[in-house]
């Protein structure tokens, strides 16, 4: 049995203290079984592990998942990938899994679906975690435009100031597709400030690689 971080008993207190689960999660875990039906709760675990492990990808929804109550699913949803990234993370095995989540007092049912399909995926997982890793944001490409305010048939009144929209982003290495980090907009003097502070930043790492 691998290491398991602290002690074994005691969920709320071990992992809500520490950040790990929140009440949000907590609930859409108690759900399971519960609010949520035992066979939509099986086809809700199993659409989350998909989730968890292919989140480029497109999924195929599952339209019976959100029938009867679309908001306690899609909460019940994010509990699971929530708790299937942590536990990767974190290292627990599948025993340690079911006991934080007996901790819980969940339904016995739901514990014994998490449980099991946590075991039979585990190595996926793990290996889902390795290629995220924990860096982040990595941008790779730029793509910028011009917006300027000018005279319109309606309105008379212009600025005539310029703004770049910003896009910073980069390619899946599965698709090669680009994807968007983060965009803003900002004038002239903003984008010199920055394009300054990029400078300011690259000259201190060239310092630091010859220190």
């Amino acid at each position: 049995m691998a290491s398991t971080p602290g002690k074994s008993s005691d969920l709320e207190v071990n992992c809500e203290s520490s950040g790990l689960l929140s009440a949000t999660v907590v609930a859409g875990l108690k759900n399971l079984g519960t609010i949520i039906s035992a066979p939509i709760t099986k086809l809700l675990i199993a659409n989350s592990l998909k989730l968890t492990l292919h989140p480029d990808a497109t999924i195929a929804p599952v339209p019976e998942i959100y029938a009867s109550n679309a908001a306690c699913a899609k909460q019940s949803e994010y509990a699971v990938v929530t708790l299937y990234a942590l536990a990767t993370k974190h290292g627990w095995d599948s025993l340690y899994l079911r006991q934080q989540l007996e901790q819980l007092s969940m339904d016995s049912s739901a514990v014994e679906e998490l449980s099991r399909v946590y075991e039979d995926n585990r190595k996926d997982l793990i290996l889902r975690q390795l290629q995220v890793g924990h860096n982040f944001p990595h941008i790779t490409d730029i793509q910028w435009r011009i917006v300027c305010d000018v005279k319109s048939s309606t309105s008379d009144y212009s600025t005539g100031v310029a703004n770049f929209h910003i896009n910073l982003g980069n390619f899946l290495s599965s698709s090669g597709e680009r994807v968007t980090i983060v965009e803003f907009v900002c004038n002239a003097e903003e984008l010199q400030s920055l394009i300054n502070r990029l400078k300011e930043i690259e000259r201190h790492c060239n310092q630091m690689a010859v220190a």
